[in-house]
């Protein structure tokens, strides 16, 4: 099954969240077909990366969306995995087995403008009598095309942006309850995957390097 990364149009950091998750990904994941970056294109990339240039044109919610529908209108795997640059999988995994992971329900008050998007989700869950789990689990989610385009009609207004992993997961799928696996320092949890709370620099950064050292199949050699 292929593998969907969707990036920013700009980095701050030179795209090493992304070098350090492919390493990590070739290592633990045993069922990989193409990987594909939709966005920037990071210049490590080697040509065996499935690239499309899509310009970022709203918020982070309807450009994540935008650049997965335009992967599967190019022709991505009907099933695949959807990664964030910011994920290292830390234990062997296929995809086609990886579960599906939430945190418990939604709450109903936002602090943040994070939290507002995932207000706005449950709203509608609520109106369309979903279950509203909280998908936003930072770890990756496997995606069936077909059913990720149903969710098209949801990301027509642009002052209520909604996450489309916790409409795909409340829609489609049954999740396992777990933590957040978001930390600011390396801690691998059920999901098998970490998420960096924070940029990785210093001390964690160090010891990505360390753990990963060898270039991925996807990075062009001495880059």
């Amino acid at each position: 099954m292929d593998v969907l990364y969707y990036i920013g149009s700009k980095s701050h950091h030179n795209n090493q969240e992304l070098r350090y998750s492919l390493r990590a990904l070739e290592i633990h994941c045993k069922d990989i077909g193409d990987v594909w970056i939709v966005g920037n294109k990071p210049h490590f990339l080697n040509n065996n990366v499935k690239y499309m240039w899509v310009e970022d044109s709203g918020t982070w919610w309807q450009n994540a969306f935008r650049k997965t529908m335009e992967a599967i209108k190019a022709g991505i795997s009907e099933n695949f995995l959807l990664m964030n640059d910011d994920f290292y999988m830390f234990k062997d995994f296929t995809i086609a087995d990886y579960p599906y992971y939430h945190r418990g329900e939604i709450p109903d008050i936002a602090e943040n403008k994070y939290q507002q998007v995932i207000v706005n989700t449950k709203r509608i869950l609520q109106i369309l009598g979903k279950p509203f789990k909280h998908y936003g689990v930072h770890c990756p989610m496997r995606i069936n095309a077909e059913k990720y385009k149903q969710l098209s009609e949801f990301y027509t207004s642009v002052d209520n942006p909604v996450s489309a992993r916790c409409l795909y997961g409340n829609f489609f799928c049954k999740g396992k309850k777990v933590s957040d696996c978001k930390f600011s320092d390396i801690k691998p949890s059920v999901t098998g995957c970490w998420s960096s709370k924070d940029w990785i620099t210093g001390d964690v950064f160090e010891k990505l390097q360390k753990l990963f050292p060898k270039p991925s199949k996807w990075e062009k050699e001495n880059e």
